[in-house]
């Protein structure tokens, strides 16, 4: 008879404690619903070493960035993000990078996090601010310009990452 009390004791606790860790999982899964802003250091964390340890990425999208200084199309280099070792072997990718030199900039993080274009100038350790694009600066006679999907905004760095835009900066000069 005391085996079956403890028995049925033990059996209590784990159902509690079971009840407990579904409570407390869907809470914790509710209240991290929202995307969050994400600082530059977070950029070169654990979220993409997936690519060293064939881990997949669970967003994974593009967007088209085209770069004009004075009429000229600026090309961004192929493997922007890639961390090579001093025998060329990839020890880190960053969750923002390119492949080609087409332009098509790929974003792929473990966990859905909101990405701002600056980032992506971070990792290729070019300057872009509203005031500055590469080595141009605006003054007085020149400015800078960002379309997103051909709509201007005035957002620059801060421009959040969505699939499949095609952002536009253009150095020019004023009208």
């Amino acid at each position: 008879m005391n085996n079956g009390i403890n028995s049925d004791v033990l059996k209590g606790i784990f159902l509690s404690l079971i009840t407990i860790s579904a409570l407390t999982t869907v809470f914790y899964l509710n209240v991290n619903q929202e995307e969050e802003i994400i600082e530059n250091e977070y950029l070169k964390s654990d979220i993409c070493y997936y690519s060293l340890n064939g881990i997949k990425s669970d967003y994974h999208y593009h967007f088209q960035l085209n770069i004009t200084i004075n009429d000229e199309r600026s090309e961004i280099p192929m493997n922007v993000g890639f961390e090579l070792n001093e025998t060329g072997e990839l020890i880190f990718l960053h969750p923002i990078h390119t492949y080609d030199n087409s332009g098509r900039i790929h974003v792929e993080t473990t966990k859905n996090a909101t990405a701002l274009l600056g980032f992506f100038f971070d990792i290729w350790e070019k300057d872009f601010t509203k005031n500055k694009i590469l080595d141009y600066e605006t003054d007085e006679l020149h400015i800078i310009e960002v379309k997103v999907n051909g709509e201007l905004v005035d957002t620059h760095e801060d421009t959040i990452l969505e699939p499949y835009v095609f952002i536009d900066i253009e150095y020019h000069k004023t009208n």
